[in-house]
């Protein structure tokens, strides 16, 4: 079984990809070295409390997110995620993914 450190660097890289976010550019917002970012996401270093707390706040993720390891599996779980991830959202964003989702179901 993977350590805990490299399934949150695998998450956190995840999460990064998905906000179009650099690990520079996270690393800046938490005012820590870039490599600090780079070890985590290799699994070799952990984050502190206190810089997690605000990856939470950066990423716009719930707590738990950070540590949802395992792949979301049923359409339920699927939509709950989207539906989630839309109330947090600017209302910019929200006609965007609107925009979005019309047309990939060519509505």
């Amino acid at each position: 079984m993977a350590k805990l450190r490299e399934l949150f660097g695998k998450r956190l890289e995840e999460l990064l990809k998905i906000n179009k976010m650099k690990q520079c550019e996270l690393a800046s917002k938490l005012d820590i070295d870039p490599q600090s970012i780079s070890r985590m996401i290799a699994g070799k270093h952990f984050p502190k409390e206190e810089n997690l707390e605000k990856m939470i706040q950066i990423l716009n993720v719930q707590p738990e997110t950070l540590f949802k390891f395992s792949q979301m599996s049923t359409d339920k779980e699927l939509i709950e995620d989207i539906n989630r991830l839309i109330i947090n959202a600017p209302s910019q964003k929200i006609r965007l993914a609107h925009r979005m989702i019309c047309a990939l179901f060519d509505e």
